[in-house]
């Protein structure tokens, strides 16, 4: 039987940003879920799982002032996207949290985050030798949703500034990535922000009944 390896310093880095690089539409993550923030039910879930967490999120900060963890603009302007967001967290690990070894990225676009899902990626990288990891969900890839190693950030921001990477399968593909299956039963827990509307559509219908 493998020896289970205690679990490593991780900081969770929440994607509140678009692809263009600016706040996401209407910023969803800020709508009402059971009289609270979305984004509060998502921290909730995610916070337990990793040594710190914070808020990758440009524009006006003071939007996010009733949310207690540090709020990260894009360590690149001119970079917009999934990779700027991962970077952002390497670097910002870099310098709050030198003993940091891995980046666990979550989208702020669905409060229905596994309790587990950072030690599954985590269990997948070890099991397989792999590099990094994020997650498929009914066929459909997520990688928003991943573990991603800080001691990468140099070779990132030299594949954002240096080989104009934009794509995360590209990047990807210069490692040995791990693809962690997941099955969404009704739907897709990791899907769109269309996600956050179903569910607060359905809240709402439900309570008028």
């Amino acid at each position: 039987m493998k020896k289970q390896q205690s679990q490593p310093k991780i900081l969770g880095v929440l994607l509140a940003n678009g692809p263009t690089g600016k706040p996401t539409h209407q910023d969803r993550c800020l709508r009402k879920l059971m009289g609270r923030p979305v984004l509060h039910h998502i921290i909730e879930q995610v916070h337990p799982q990793v040594s710190q967490l914070i808020l990758n999120a440009n524009g006006d900060p003071t939007r996010f002032s009733n949310i207690d963890i540090p709020i990260v603009p894009d360590a690149i302007n001119d970079h917009p996207g999934l990779l700027s967001g991962i970077l952002t967290g390497m670097e910002w690990a870099h310098e709050h949290m030198p003993d940091c070894e891995w980046i666990a990225s979550f989208s702020t676009s669905s409060p229905l985050i596994p309790d587990d899902l950072v030690q599954q990626l985590l269990g997948a990288i070890q099991e397989n030798d792999a590099d990094m990891a994020y997650i498929s969900c009914n066929g459909r890839k997520h990688p928003e949703y991943g573990l991603w190693p800080v001691d990468l950030a140099e070779d990132l921001r030299y594949a954002l500034e240096e080989e104009d990477i934009k794509q995360i399968d590209k990047w990807c593909g210069l490692y040995n990535p791990m693809v962690c299956p997941f099955t969404g039963n009704p739907i897709d827990p990791f899907g769109t922000a269309n996600v956050i509307d179903a569910i607060i559509h359905n809240e709402t219908r439900l309570a008028l009944h």
